[in-house]
């Protein structure tokens, strides 16, 4: 069997771990348009804030690779996929055959067309090259200015002000991680982060990077000057589905799959963040682009490509941080939807909260906890300062069985033992 993996990252990495643990004699052929092999893009904020050096970026040593057999070819650039041949083209050419092949292109980070972004010291930070120009000028004293409010920016925040350096957040939203949040766990994040100097102004949006040749400064919408040396935009990201927008692929937000991880070409699949896979939860396809769906979903596809019938249940989004040593971790559904009341969906939602002891800046005597129900199901959770509790929740939620009222209570008053789960 002949497979082709596009793409290096989780879904691509576990996706070729997959294959050649099931067919140790198939040929596995690894396009990507990286330069660099397997590496964690979560970890390059702690890379910037100095908590790893660079080599423990990567995924797998060269011998670990070594033994995987594969032909992986770098900075390579596909630009599309006949199906009816069963070809993958690229940029350079060069044209590669395939019986079974796995699209795991990612997303790339959105840019911003405004005067300014040009500049040579205005960056994304979704690759490992990004991460090297950016910790070049990281230098205390030196000021930076962060565009966007979620996960990556926030985390790109927390590296600089750990190195030094003077940061500015503008977020044009109303709260931060609003994606990843509630409102009021946010709040109490945003006092957290300005308590350790990282100042965050919300509902404000760039007009332009001033300076002719470098970065001097950002003009906010309202009239506002912040000087800077330093931009990055953290915007959020789009898959990566360009080269295949001609190939007959279903494609909504990403590239559209079953519970096999198949598209609706035959012998093509899709893993990761340029797939739009069951979320469980809302009950409808969504993109939830996070590590551990990747990897999961890179290790379904290659089990289904082999041959080996493997239904992918489905996806949650997830997520866990630390700043300056308050943990966060949500996971699910972190605030109900805007929805009907209809006979289809007739469970109400509702939202149960309870904190103990908030007390800035001490990191120790922070916590809270959101959770969140339909009915007497578990949908989500947001969590301060109870890392133990998310494991349980998690698995409450995955399960998808309602809840007694008794177990309800022992949930909200945060107990760890839970015995009776109807």
């Amino acid at each position: 069997m002949n497979y082709i993996i596009i793409g290096n990252s989780a879904a691509g990495l576990f996706a070729a771990e997959g294959l050649r643990k099931v067919d140790p004699q198939g040929e596995i052929t690894v396009l990507t348009a990286d330069y660099y092999p397997p590496y964690s893009r979560c970890l390059t904020t702690y890379y910037l804030a100095g908590d790893i050096r660079e080599e423990q970026l990567f995924l797998r040593t060269t011998e670990e690779l070594a033994k995987l057999n594969l032909d992986i070819h770098y900075r390579v650039r596909v630009t599309g996929l006949d199906p009816e041949g069963q070809k993958v083209s690229t940029a350079s050419g060069e044209v590669f055959d395939y019986d079974r092949c796995l699209i795991a292109t990612g997303a790339s980070a959105v840019r911003l067309d405004i005067p300014g972004a040009a500049l040579p010291e205005v960056f994304t930070l979704r690759h490992l090259e990004n991460a090297q120009a950016i910790k070049k000028m990281i230098k205390p004293g030196r000021k930076a200015v962060i565009i966007g409010g979620g996960l990556v920016s926030l985390k790109s925040a927390y590296a600089l002000r750990k190195q030094g350096m003077e940061v500015h957040v503008i977020v044009s939203s109303g709260y931060i991680l609003s994606q990843m949040l509630n409102s009021s766990a946010a709040e109490r994040l945003e006092e957290h982060l300005k308590a350790h100097g990282i100042h965050i102004s919300l509902n404000s949006d760039i007009a332009a990077i001033k300076g002719k040749e470098h970065v001097e400064a950002v003009e906010l919408k309202c009239g506002r000057i912040v000087d800077t040396n330093l931009v990055i935009i953290g915007k959020g990201v789009q898959p990566n589905v360009e080269p295949f927008l001609n190939s007959g692929l279903k494609i909504n937000h990403g590239i559209l799959v079953n519970e096999y991880l198949e598209t609706n070409i035959p012998h093509v699949y899709a893993a990761g963040d340029v797939a739009e896979t069951w979320d469980f939860l809302r009950e409808c396809p969504r993109i939830n682009a996070v590590w551990p769906n990747a990897t999961e979903q890179g290790r379904t596809a290659a089990l289904n490509m082999a041959g080996r019938k493997t239904i992918y249940k489905g996806s949650m989004a997830m997520n866990s941080v630390d700043f300056f040593g308050l943990r966060i971790i949500s996971g699910g559904v972190v605030t109900p939807p805007a929805h009907k009341k209809d006979i289809e969906d007739a469970l109400p939602w509702k939202v149960t909260e309870g904190q103990e002891s908030w007390s800035k800046p001490s990191a120790k005597a922070s916590t809270h906890q959101s959770l969140i129900w339909k009915g007497n199901y578990l949908k989500g959770y947001v969590l301060i300062g109870y890392p133990e509790r998310a494991g349980l929740l998690t698995a409450m939620i995955q399960t998808q069985e309602p809840l007694a009222p008794e177990v309800q209570r022992n949930i909200e008053a945060g107990k760890r033992k839970i015995t009776r789960l109807r």
